[in-house]
């Protein structure tokens, strides 16, 4: 019986994707170490070569769930004036939906106190869109038949904007990651239940680095999420880092899920980290993200990013 109902509830999501008139931008629990994905500005920001990885599975246990991986690669300019970045995504919806695609950022840094630095950052890049219909498996609902029939295939350009400062305690950031949209006379079909509109997404996010003692460090977080149509989506986040090797930290994302994530700082290049979201309506969620870094190139360099 609950093999049948996670398969009714994949059908239902697979159509509300395909008809509503909004996309949703794929959201990590663990955004706060690699803000690039939500902020352009971000790029470049802690000030040595990184490379990003993260892999989140949605709904565990269920075959054909949704999944969605990044790499990111950025870096500063030697003279820390601008950041740079570029990432390559993949995003499966329930094995019908498929996007695959590149981003680039660019980011001017400038300096407004010792140790506080204002970056505005620009992104741009495409996916290709591909919906595979014909994959939907509509068991007794006949109702969309006709509009699933066909697959599409399409390119989508993308581009974004974002500010971001931080100092070696503090960070602020306000972001609109994706601001081109589609228009309705550029739906994949004349059919309005397959029209796509990609409505634009606001965050804004801040957090702070309290030093408790020497070894223990408590780093509360906020983000806040604004789309046209939904309600504004708060992630309250805290993590404890001891010896800024081991992070512990639990989050709750309202109307959505409670989760918990741990880091571990394995060598001064290298960090594992692992959450676990438990969502109220659907399965449970995994998200994997390792992070390398490449602080020898620039042997000079304090860093003074918190997260």
């Amino acid at each position: 019986m609950k093999k049948h109902i996670y398969k009714i509830m994949i059908v239902v999501f697979v159509l509300l994707q395909l008809k509503g008139l909004s996309q949703s931008m794929p959201m990590y629990s663990q955004y706060m170490y690699n803000m690039t994905n939500i902020n352009p500005a971000y790029a470049g920001n802690r000030s040595v070569p990184s490379v990003a990885f993260m892999w989140r599975e949605q709904w565990a246990g269920i075959s054909g769930a949704p999944s969605t991986k990044s790499i990111t690669l950025d870096l500063p300019s030697s003279d820390k004036k601008f950041g740079f970045g570029i990432q390559l995504f993949d995003d499966k919806y329930v094995n019908v939906i498929h996007r695959t695609g590149i981003n680039l950022y660019y980011n001017l840094k400038i300096p407004v106190s010792e140790k506080g630095v204002l970056s505005l950052g620009l992104k741009g890049g495409f996916y290709n869109d591909m919906k595979m219909l014909t994959n939907v498996d509509l068991g007794q609902i006949s109702a969309y038949d006709a509009a699933y029939a066909s697959n599409f295939n399409k390119i989508v350009p993308l581009a974004g904007a974002g500010i971001y400062y931080n100092d070696d305690h503090f960070f602020a950031g306000f972001s609109a990651p994706d601001v081109v949209t589609f228009s309705k006379t550029q739906s994949y079909k004349s059919d309005s239940s397959l029209y796509q509109v990609n409505e634009v997404h606001y965050f804004f996010t801040t957090g702070y680095s309290f030093d408790v003692s020497e070894d223990v460090k408590l780093k509360p977080s906020l983000l806040f999420k604004v789309v046209s149509g939904a309600p504004i989506q708060t992630d309250l986040n805290m993590n404890l880092w001891l010896k800024n090797t081991l992070g512990l930290g639990a989050s709750y994302r309202t109307g959505e899920s409670v989760l918990g994530m741990a880091e571990v700082q394995v060598s001064p290049q290298f960090r594992v980290g692992y959450a676990y979201d438990m969502p109220f309506k659907t399965p449970n969620t995994s998200e994997l993200f390792l992070r390398l870094e490449f602080g020898h190139l620039f042997p000079n360099n304090k860093n003074y990013k918190i997260y």
